[in-house]
């Protein structure tokens, strides 16, 4: 499709506002888009740079708690220092996850909500974890009926949870 505004250029640039009820699109080139003042959030566009893209969404979101780290806090593996995770947003490897815990941990919770993978389990490799799982909710049911003082519950949950706990070894 033609930009709708030079007629010259291939659209590159698709944009859709809906007020109060009425839809207007635009289909533009990257040029043109520029000039007619569309903007994106996205650091990819070819029309604005906010300074920010998704790539490095973390880097600006950790910069000041990474500030806090010793300077000398390096990654023993791969040698990544804290600034350079606060200047790039990226770890360096895996080890960097341990390293610097403190800090990603707080981070990984604020955008993901947990620091635990809790969606769906691949077929594959759900043998441990669906077991693993099993067992912290028993362990937390049998929190719960003991504080709630059911102890015949309570002891049903125990064996269950030693069951479970075999079962795991046994794998």
């Amino acid at each position: 499709m033609l930009c709708q505004n030079c007629n010259k250029e291939q659209a590159t640039c698709h944009y859709k506002e809906i007020v109060n009820g009425e839809t207007h699109e635009a289909h533009l080139c990257a040029s043109c888009a520029s000039q007619l003042g569309y903007t994106s959030i996205f650091n990819w566009s070819p029309v604005v740079d906010f300074g920010f893209g998704l790539d490095n969404l973390l880097s600006h979101m950790a910069s000041s708690d990474f500030a806090r780290l010793r300077p000398s806090q390096v990654c023993p593996l791969c040698g990544s220092t804290s600034e350079d995770i606060a200047r790039t947003g990226r770890v360096g490897c895996a080890i960097c996850y341990e390293t610097f815990s403190n800090v990603l941990n707080h981070f990984i919770t604020r955008i993901h909500g947990n620091t635990s993978h809790s969606g769906r389990i691949p077929a594959g490799a759900g043998g441990k974890i669906r077991l693993r799982r099993k067992l912290d909710s028993l362990r937390a049911d049998l929190r719960r009926a003991v504080e709630n003082e059911e102890f015949e519950r309570a002891a049903v949950l125990r064996d269950e949870i030693k069951k479970l706990e075999e079962e795991m070894k046994d794998e």
